[in-house]
């Protein structure tokens, strides 16, 4: 029974094998109901029978009839039909909840025919493998084998056989071998020899580290210096303005108390490390919008970015952030969306709505709307007066949804190979997109809201969104798969898996022509924003850094190191920036004018 509503058939108990669609019933055997393993065929009754199956029976179960194992043939018509059927590749394979098979993330997506999935499994640049030097170190992929090898540090020294047992990188192993005492062949006195050996290897060692922490400590005294230098200026600059406070309290004091006084403005919002106790309030008051996508912020060079905040409450992973109407909406890998006033954030979470069974990828407003969407394939529509489910999309993709993205009343959403384009007053399907046979894992829409640029597999895809969705462009480029997206009025910034040259790359909007890599993150680029002015860009890695670029000059220009663990998502509100992170927290960044 399990068989016919399912598209996981245990093939092979050792392999785990997920079809692209259901096999025919008439590729099962009679006897044991599973597909055919060896089909032969009974001459004497015409039946086909798995061969194991034909030698455990003497009667055919179809017709009664007498079955003779020596009149049976292999059935090469059903070898090919079961051969031809396609299936996805194991090594992308993972086990949900329930213990069926499911494509799993970060993993190989190639769909192949039954009978080569030795040749390509075998080759599989995903599948899990040893290190060729000691039987100490975890399996890993064979992509990562190379990478592993210049650092692995169970390398054995090649006297091994005469008795040596030191172990090291490739480097001080090479390094040992020439004063290794075991080179010569005699182990008269082992017990020294080994001795002698473990001190040379660990004298080199701490020379190496001894390397390393000179070089650290000069660094260290270059950073205190700047530090004492920085809290000089900032002492003279806290004095300075104590007494501009003061000249304004003693001018307070004089307005009549009939003039109305101006309410605070975002800048004064209050925000507290730890909570409502150790609330602190800026001094200096902003007059900048809040609402990012109505006017340009006014950041003045020179600027920096300064945390001035931590929002816990989330059990796992931040995934996903928002902000509508002075709130805050966070979701993650918990399945849970925290709500925060933006207006006073040091009161922690003020509400919470239990959204999906599974973690939340992506979140989005539009109008009084708020929707999300992530592993259990749905996309649900709440209420943001009442934080009450409106609607839902059950089963809205076959895979799980990695982005979305609002375009007037249009909602793009994208999984494995499609992207989705919904109708948002009435959450009908208008159409679908179809990409290229990877996770869309990056959506972006152009400032003049004509076009969609999608992410896949060393490719950022450009389609026309005003009349017959089609696809008008496409631009290759060899960085990996796309993770993030951001388009200005100017250029196009794709965000990728690639190495530490290519992690951003950077084309125009009007050509589609290279310009220029962004070199900064060490690692996967998961998310991107282009300031409203589009004078910035602002980048998130999993390296746990945050990094801001003048697109003015195409440099790099402040780094922000404060989370513990990858960061996932960024989304601006006036002049703070607020990060959600794979260590669980959300950190609250400001914008301050430098001197």
């Amino acid at each position: 029974m399990a068989s016919e509503i399912s598209n996981e058939i245990d093939v092979n108990p050792d392999l785990p094998t997920k079809f692209i669609n259901l096999p025919s019933p008439h590729l099962k055997c009679p006897i044991c109901g599973g597909l055919y393993k060896d089909p032969v065929i009974n001459i004497k009754c015409g039946h086909t029978f798995c061969r194991i199956c034909a030698f455990s029976t003497t009667r055919c179960p179809i017709d009664e009839s007498h079955c003779d194992t020596n009149q049976i043939v292999v059935n090469r018509l059903v070898v090919g039909q079961i051969e031809d059927l396609q299936i996805y590749c194991r090594h992308g394979l993972a086990k949900n909840k329930t213990g069926e098979w499911d494509l799993a993330l970060d993993s190989c997506s190639e769909i192949i025919s039954y009978g080569r999935r030795s040749e390509h499994e075998g080759n599989c640049l995903f599948a899990l493998v040893k290190c060729p030097y000691s039987e100490r170190c975890a399996q890993m992929r064979k992509k990562d084998l190379e990478q592993h090898k210049k650092y692995c540090d169970q390398i054995q020294c090649k006297f091994l056989k005469q008795g040596c047992t030191c172990r090291g990188t490739l480097k001080k192993i090479e390094e040992h071998s020439k004063i290794c005492p075991y080179q010569s062949g005699t182990v008269n006195n082992g017990h020294l020899a080994v001795k002698v050996a473990e001190q040379a290897l660990a004298i080199q060692t701490l020379q190496d580290e001894n390397m390393l922490l000179t070089k650290r400590v000069g660094e260290l005294e270059e950073s205190r210096t700047h530090m004492k230098a920085q809290m000089d200026k900032q002492g003279s600059l806290i004095k300075e303005l104590q007494q501009k406070m003061e000249s304004l309290l003693s001018r307070i004091e004089l307005v009549p108390s009939s003039v109305s006084r101006r309410p605070l403005s975002a800048s004064q919002i209050c925000l507290a490390e730890g909570g409502a106790n150790s609330c602190r309030r800026s001094s200096v008051s902003s007059q900048r919008s809040t609402s990012p996508g109505h006017t340009n912020e006014r950041w003045e060079m020179p600027f920096q970015f300064k945390c001035i905040g931590t929002l816990r409450g989330h059990k796992d992973v931040v995934w996903a952030l928002s902000t509508k109407k002075g709130h805050l909406y966070s979701a993650g890998a918990d399945g849970i969306i925290k709500i925060w006033s933006l207006e006073q954030l040091a009161k922690g979470c003020v509400g919470n709505i239990t959204a999906h069974k599974g973690v939340i990828h992506c979140l989005a407003t539009w109008e009084n709307t708020l929707l999300s969407a992530g592993a259990d394939k749905s996309i649900l529509l709440w209420n943001l007066g009442n934080c009450q489910q409106i609607s839902a999309v059950h089963d809205a993709h076959d895979n799980i949804i990695c982005s979305m993205v609002v375009c007037n009343d249009l909602l793009f959403t994208s999984s494995f190979g499609v992207i989705k384009v919904w109708d948002l007053k009435t959450m009908h399907l208008k159409t679908s997109l179809q990409s290229e046979k990877h996770w869309v894992r990056a959506l972006a829409c152009s400032r003049a809201k004509d076009k969609l640029y999608s992410g896949s597999h060393n490719a950022v895809n450009v389609w026309d969104i005003k009349d017959k969705f089609n696809k008008v462009g496409s631009i290759k480029h060899e960085g990996g798969s796309i993770y993030s997206l951001a388009v200005s009025k100017t250029y196009i910034f794709a965000g990728n898996s690639g190495n530490y040259d290519q992690s951003i790359q950077v084309f125009r909007v009007d050509t589609h022509e290279f310009v220029m890599n962004f070199c900064s993150h060490l690692g996967t680029v998961t998310h991107l924003i282009v300031s409203p002015s589009g004078q910035f860009l602002i980048s998130g890695s999993h390296d746990s850094t945050i990094q801001f670029w003048n697109l003015e000059s195409m440099l790099p220009y402040q780094n922000l190191s404060r989370h513990q663990g990858s960061v996932n998502t960024l989304t601006l509100h006036g002049d703070f920036l607020l990060s959600g992170s794979e260590d669980h927290e959300i950190k609250v960044f400001r914008y301050f004018r430098m001197q």
